[in-house]
């Protein structure tokens, strides 16, 4: 009885747990993220509390489940994703994740744990729905403590955590803004009740005067929007349950209203207030995503296969399926290089990825919540303030997981809210409980123990798998950080050992490897030396390196990643003559081109080994082709006008130069080309002015001085001439032809003909 007991308030625990400390759990160092801290910490404390509530369910011989459709509904979602992965042959970052953290099969399973735990612990005791309710408050407000710190001391990151103003220990500062605008309304609806008594009162009503001045300072025009609506909806609950001989809008309706006043006040103004803000508090962040027009795109060609309608691309793999299908005016923009691994929303991305398996698992979610709208409305009295704040939240929720991708943070609490819904609908008695017995005394509950203990087993094994994958990550995380402050390659090698050694099957960390590989060898042939051991190590880490890429390729062959890494590094080695390394590499873009066919790079790629073996008509035809993928591709561009002009058409070699600086006009070396290409064909004006722009951008541009001070000569200019060759020999005394030059220019100083 005692272990039972026990067990009991372990899980009941837990569960408060999520519910106050989830919102600000991080760890205090740079290479952990806020969402793998989240993850991490929710999938360890999900499967402790469902293991301690599996083991008193055992011993009391019996389940003890509400018997509500969003309950049985949300149950589709990791079926759903089960399947998928399955029918779809998904790796295993689908299954357990890796750089996709949601969309993942075991995330969805804790997803579904948390709402179950939330409802079972919360529907035995008459206050617990209120006390997590309350718990959440309290997190939340934490959220706010260590925000204002960041905002008051900017230098103050919390190890490394909260690197930028629009930082927050939530996930993105729009992730913040949802988070807050649920917590406000929690507050304001606590207000004058019984929930919020003593210090709570308190607690409430300074929360969500800060929540709204926070969401004033972050101001996202959809949270303002999704609050009107949740407001309006609270004062139609207050009109609706007051009591006989109360006025038309008693107090709590009053209340909503104002707020719902304010906050359409502030969708309209809240520019301009933001905009009068002192600068520090002038944050914004740029957000970018897949619209509603380019999801709908990819998932016209993913259901283009036929045998792809039904359980779609597989979880996590719409990262893959935007490299073969973005849209090409993509290309066009400055995100042409990113891999998006979600949609427009966490729901239309799920329906591209899981087919009509994720349009009827979250169609029926949707479904549950509507039935609990509509036994709201039926059972709702002036004392369901708990039940209308969770209904309304749980709708508050559930659409910004259609219209926006949250983080880890607010999908976990979604579920927990979900979970508390169906715990309040027990205490109304809008649903029943559902008793399904475990006694070893029948064959039934002989079979649904056994059951249960093989399913508590399952979920320890995907738990601790899911655990691997992230710390393998973080692993590779901290190889980053640690390159990126220290220069160290050992030391960061050594985190790349540890993060193979933890997760084998980790590609991310095995490309980490060719990447440090590259730089190993880089340092060790600048380095120079010849002696047996020298050469020896040298191999090794050749070895070493190209074991990484082949095992990246084999481990995920399907994301062009490991394959693009794979060739450039057989790009590099058949650079300095390594006998078959270009057949390797143009192998590996041949992969690349059919993983990712909306890339340029490939094409790139191809391109630079002709140019090695000086094919330059296949490398022109390779890199009119990258140009046509992506027009303002400035590389490609450079690339052309050198050929051009080794080829003696210098008027498209000057088109080509030209573009490249208008692409990127920070560039110093393509208005060094340009100006080299206008010298070439005798403009010497413009050639003074590409080379005065190049040596603006670059003061020490050796080369460009010295062919501006020509230019200069040429123009008649030989005071300036002479300063730009000066400068260049100040950089190169040894240069005796350079200082003949300048002894000539010197005496021919009162000559009017100018430099041929």
């Amino acid at each position: 009885m005692e272990n039972y007991i026990r067990s009991e308030a372990l899980a009941r625990r837990f569960v408060f747990i999520l519910f106050a400390f989830l919102p600000f759990f991080f760890v205090p160092v740079q290479w952990v993220s806020v969402a793998q801290a989240k993850i991490i910490f929710a999938t360890v404390i999900a499967v402790a509390a469902f293991l301690a509530w599996l083991s008193t369910s055992l011993r009391e011989s019996r389940f003890r489940i509400p018997l509500s459709p969003l309950l049985v509904a949300a149950i589709l979602i990791p079926a759903a994703h089960l399947i998928s992965a399955f029918a779809t042959g998904a790796s295993w970052g689908a299954f357990f994740g890796q750089e996709t953290i949601q969309n993942t099969v075991v995330v969805s399973v804790v997803w579904y744990i948390i709402l179950l735990l939330s409802a079972v612990v919360l529907s035995t005791g008459n206050d617990r729905t209120s006390f997590a309710l309350r718990s959440l408050i309290f997190g939340s407000s934490m959220v706010l403590l260590v925000q204002i710190i960041h905002l008051a001391i900017p230098s103050f990151t919390f190890g490394g955590v909260l690197q930028i103003n629009s930082a927050s220990i939530v996930g993105s500062w729009h992730d913040l803004a949802i988070f807050l605008g649920l917590t406000a309304f929690v507050s304001i609806a606590f207000l004058g009740t019984q929930i919020a008594v003593g210090y709570w009162r308190y607690m409430a009503f300074l929360h969500a005067l800060v929540a709204v001045l926070f969401l004033t300072l972050i101001n996202y025009s959809d949270v303002w929007v999704g609050l009107f609506f949740v407001c309006i909806f609270y004062a139609f609950f207050a009109y609706k349950t007051r009591a006989k001989g109360e006025s038309m809008f008693p107090i709590k309706g009053v209340m909503s209203l104002v707020f719902a006043a304010l906050t359409l006040g502030l969708y309209f103004g809240g520019f301009a207030i933001h905009r009068a803000l002192p600068a520090q508090l002038q944050v914004t962040q740029t957000e970018v995503r897949p619209s509603w027009q380019g999801t709908f795109e990819i998932g016209q060609k993913v259901f283009a296969e036929p045998n792809r309608i039904f359980f779609g691309s597989g979880p996590g793999t719409f990262s893959r399926e935007w490299g073969l299908y973005k849209p090409s005016a993509v290309n066009t923009t400055q995100f042409w290089n990113v891999d998006f691994y979600n949609g427009v929303g966490l729901i239309p991305t799920s329906i591209v990825t899981m087919g009509i398996l994720g349009l009827l698992s979250w169609g029926a979610v949707c479904v549950g919540l509507l039935w609990s709208l509509w036994k709201w409305f039926k059972k709702s009295s002036s004392d369901a303030v708990v039940y209308t704040t969770l209904i309304v939240s749980s709708i508050y929720l559930a659409v910004f997981h259609v219209l926006y991708v949250p983080g880890p943070l607010l999908s976990l609490i979604t579920f927990l809210i979900f979970g508390a819904l169906v715990a309040e609908e027990m205490h109304r008695g809008v649903v029943q409980e559902w008793v399904a017995e475990l006694s070893f005394e029948s064959w039934a509950g002989s079979a649904g123990a056994v059951l249960a203990s093989i399913f508590g087993l399952l979920v320890l094994f995907m738990g601790i798998q899911s655990m691997r994958a992230s710390i393998s990550d973080i692993f590779v995380n901290r190889a980053i950080v640690e390159y990126n402050r220290t220069q160290n390659i050992q030391a960061s090698s050594r985190s790349i050992s540890l993060a193979v050694m933890v997760l084998g099957s980790n590609d991310r960390a095995h490309r980490a490897g060719v990447e440090l590989g590259f730089l190993q060898l880089s340092k060790m042939i600048a380095a120079g030396g010849d002696s047996d051991e020298m050469r020896a190590k040298l191999q090794e880490t050749l070895n070493s390196t190209i074991q990484h890429g082949l095992v990246a390729v084999s481990i995920e062959d399907q994301n062009y990643q490991n394959w693009l890494t794979l060739a450039r590094l057989y790009g590099e080695l058949a650079g300095i003559g390594v006998a078959g390394a270009e057949d390797s590499a143009r192998s590996a873009y041949t992969k690349v081109l059919q993983t990712n066919p909306t890339s340029p790079l490939p094409y790139l790629g191809l391109a630079q080994l002709d140019l090695v073996k000086k094919h330059e008509i296949d490398a022109r035809k390779n890199l009119e082709s990258a140009i046509a993928i992506k027009p303002d591709f400035a590389a490609a561009h450079f690339l052309l006008s050198q050929i051009h002009a080794r080829a003696n058409d210098l008027v498209k070699a000057e088109q080509h130069a030209a573009a490249v600086v208008q692409i990127a006009p920070e560039d110093s070396l393509g208005w060094y080309n340009l100006g080299t290409i206008f010298y070439t064909i005798g403009n010497n004006q413009n050639a003074a002015l590409a080379l005065e722009r190049a040596t603006k951008l670059n003061k020490d541009y050796a080369n460009a001085l010295f062919l501006l001070g020509l230019s200069y000569e040429r123009l008649g200019r030989h005071k300036d001439a002479l300063a730009s060759l000066k400068l260049v020999a100040q950089s190169n005394p040894g240069d005796k032809g350079l200082a003949e030059l300048i002894a000539k220019l010197e005496a021919d100083k009162g000559s009017e003909t100018p430099l041929q």
